[in-house]
């Protein structure tokens, strides 16, 4: 009879004890997660506060590549006038096939028909007209000048947001089969 008792009592125990170091740990891939500042597994108030301002904060400056291009004004925002210049863009010049999606090559290739940023001593260089934006032509001479080194050398280093577009596997360099695409394009 005991055992029929202290079975289903340690088999309760052992759950129990699971049960509670599960619940303790927030599971993985939780959004909050890392606002979750004094790591107590609960987002409070004040943290939850804090994690809204961080996000507000994250929206209101061009995070991605097209946000960064579209904002002709340097404000850190794109407005509406701005965000309907590049939608009319996008759609005219830089959907190469019209399917609705920007894909890789079309995203390398928008550099034809917009300016660049200036945002590097390299790209500095190009800046012809010192206006703190790459014409396309500036960029196509910046790119040309790129291959010519990497035909030289074998490969070069990326030296800017442009270049990156450029590098395929993402290890910081530009090889010999990655700048055949770099060649094509300044065409």
């Amino acid at each position: 009879m005991r055992k029929k008792i202290l079975l289903p009592m340690i088999m309760v125990s052992v759950f129990t004890f699971f049960a509670s170091n599960i619940a303790a740990q927030p599971p993985k891939g939780v959004k909050f997660k890392h606002a979750d500042r004094n790591k107590d597994a609960v987002v409070d108030e004040k943290e939850m506060h804090m994690e809204k301002k961080w996000e507000q904060k994250q929206r209101a400056k061009p995070n991605t590549w097209w946000e960064k291009r579209a904002d002709t004004n340097n404000d850190g925002k794109v407005d509406t006038n701005e965000l309907s210049a590049w939608k009319k863009l996008e759609k005219e010049r830089i959907d190469l096939n019209n399917d609705g999606v920007i894909d890789a090559k079309e995203r390398r290739l928008c550099w034809r028909h917009a300016r660049s940023r200036v945002n590097t001593p390299l790209e500095k260089k190009y800046d012809a007209n010192a206006d703190g934006w790459l014409e396309p032509t500036e960029v196509k001479e910046m790119l040309k000048d790129k291959y010519e080194l990497i035909k030289t050398h074998g490969k070069a280093k990326v030296d800017t947001e442009l270049e990156q577009n450029y590098d395929t596997n993402k290890d910081g360099i530009i090889d010999a089969k990655e700048a055949d695409t770099l060649k094509e394009d300044t065409q």
